[in-house]
């Protein structure tokens, strides 16, 4: 989100109206990524896949967040705290 609100030529009311986010919340994240020595982790988000119905799965070891029902984020427990903490 941060790429794209700094892309040339993208504007952050753009990209906040994208992503149903305050424009302030982009600045805010932008200075705090620039603050911090350990930056953020890029997010790749993918469609959900099916899973076959015969193989039980493990269920992941993550924190999973959902934004305005239409992002989610999961962050693997491996993630180190400051990291993680980043990305809120």
């Amino acid at each position: 989100m941060l790429a794209a609100a700094f892309a040339p030529g993208a504007t952050v009311a753009a990209v906040a109206r994208q992503y149903d986010v305050a424009t302030s919340l982009i600045y805010k994240w932008r200075r705090t990524m620039r603050a911090r020595e350990t930056g953020f982790a890029e997010v790749v988000v993918v469609p959900d896949e099916p899973v076959a119905a015969s193989v039980p799965a493990a269920p992941p070891a993550v924190i999973e967040l959902e934004i305005a029902g239409k992002v989610r984020l999961r962050i693997p427990l491996t993630t180190p705290p400051t990291l993680a903490a980043a990305m809120w």
